[in-house]
């Protein structure tokens, strides 16, 4: 059985074209408690597209009260430890990947081992800036990790996806954004995510910029400023 970890973003949709006949192939996906509402109405539309591929949706509470606002840079003060050792502040900051780790990364790779698959596909290219450093074949733990579009660039996956399900292009795309909607309500990634949130509804939006404006400041009071 082969499995394809599926982000909802454009490399994984080209992914689910290039593998749409192969037999057996379950696309595995994590939805957190930020998920877009269009990302869920997406996944829908592409179970009806492919009736023969089976859809499995994993959901994750990423804990944000607990751990904090995922941020690209973290002032320690505002971070769990930081907050135990000086007292209680009234927001908390993790790193990004600490985030992305609990909430999608390793709930992904729990639900599309617990399938059982010899095979696990994922959407990464060599060019990606970030990306995962395991080589296109390599084999963990007896699964071996495929990289169907690792010599592709974001060109040739553009192409690709509009010359074959022009109608399936994951939301956001054709507004400027970059990526897969993961979360909503991220405040990392800004390099990336800057159209993303502007694309935010009105009171979503303020709450995003609101946090990222406050995580400067601290940042700034972080460093001494």
């Amino acid at each position: 059985m082969k499995v394809l970890q599926f982000s909802g973003g454009l490399d994984s949709l080209a992914c689910l074209l290039l593998l749409r006949e192969e037999p057996g192939l379950h696309v595995v996906t994590v939805l957190t408690d930020g998920a877009y509402a269009s990302t869920e109405e997406y996944l829908g539309r592409l179970a009806e597209a492919f009736p023969k591929i089976r859809f499995v949706v994993h959901r994750s509470d990423r804990d944000l009260p607990g751990f904090g606002q995922p941020v690209d840079v973290v002032p320690l003060r505002w971070t769990a430890l930081g907050q135990y050792v000086r007292g209680k502040k009234d927001v908390r900051y993790q790193d990004t990947f600490s985030c992305c780790g609990r909430g999608i990364w390793a709930p992904l790779d729990r639900a599309s081992r617990e399938l059982g698959p010899t095979v696990i596909y994922r959407g990464q290219r060599n060019d990606d800036r970030l990306r995962d450093p395991m080589p296109d074949g390599a084999i963990v733990n007896g699964v071996e990790f495929r990289y169907p579009l690792a010599t592709w660039s974001r060109q040739d996956v553009w192409h690709y996806v509009w010359a074959n399900a022009p109608l399936l292009i994951p939301p956001g795309y054709g507004e400027g954004e970059k990526t897969s909607r993961d979360c909503w309500d991220c405040t990392a990634y800004l390099e990336d995510n800057r159209a993303r949130i502007d694309n935010l509804p009105a009171a979503q939006r303020h709450r995003v910029n609101a946090l990222i404006a406050r995580w400067r400041d601290d940042v700034l009071t972080e460093l001494g400023a």
